[in-house]
């Protein structure tokens, strides 16, 4: 979640899909454990740091 909410903090015009390449550049894994992120991953993931604080809400 903090990378995910770095990522967008870094570039706020980054789409979902282009946070999702740019992980999988990264070789990081998705929550389940995968290799492969989906847009609504990143999504969930963007909603979580929101909530916590990481990211604001606008």
């Amino acid at each position: 979640m903090t990378l995910v909410a770095g990522i967008q903090s870094s570039n706020p015009q980054l789409t979902l899909r282009e946070i999702a390449s740019q992980l999988e550049r990264l070789h990081e894994r998705t929550p389940r454990g995968g290799t492969k992120w989906a847009p609504s991953s990143v999504k969930n993931l963007l909603d979580r740091a929101k909530r916590n604080g990481l990211l604001s809400k606008a």
